[in-house]
Order: structure tokens, then sequence, then C-alpha cells
């Protein structure tokens, strides 16, 4: 089955929206290794973000862009999309060692 992978490219201030397909078995959503090979195919040569799952930072320091970040996966049957109302609330609530008291 195919998943459609909506995607943007962040050049500094300028957001490319861009789409990709990876082929997956089932209904299942696909895996980083299959969103970094479709990226490779793509000539982005990125590697997933620790910190955030649905997000890839370039392999080469001197690449045109700053990273790129996943909005939408869709099966046709499943979609998943980030809930940024949700993260917002979380990331408020998460202690930030950067913020003061």
């Amino acid at each position: 089955m195919e998943c459609i992978v909506k995607f943007d490219v962040v050049h500094g201030q300028d957001v490319k929206s861009l789409r990709g397909l990876v082929f997956v078995d089932g209904n299942a959503l696909p895996t980083t290794e299959q969103l970094t090979e479709m990226f490779k195919d793509m000539k982005y040569e990125v590697t997933p973000d620790r910190t955030e799952p649905m997000r890839f930072t370039p392999v080469q320091p001197s690449a045109g862009y700053d990273h790129i970040r996943i909005r939408e996966l869709d099966t046709g049957e499943k979609k998943y999309t980030e809930d940024r109302d949700l993260k917002n609330i979380v990331s408020n609530l998460m202690p930030n060692p950067n913020r003061p008291i």
C-alpha cells in the first residue's frame, strides 16, 4: 500500500511544501528508515531529529535548508497529522531549563 507524505522544507524564513510517496505493508505508517530513504531519493540527505519524531535535520551543515518537518502521513485509510495544539499545551507543561522561574 502507498503512503502519501506531506512535508515542509524550511529554508530560514521560507517554507516549501512538498509531497512524497512511500510504499508500506498494509495500513502501517512508514518507518523512520523508509522516510529517510524517500528524502534521500529526493536529494535531501537527512537524519531524524532525536527531540522531535516528525522532524529531520540535514546531514551536511552546508545544506541549503534548516530542517524538514512532516505534516501528514496518509495511507488512504489511516491518516496521521500532528496535533499542534496538544503539542503546545504539553510543551508549556514540561520544565524548560532555559525559562526563568
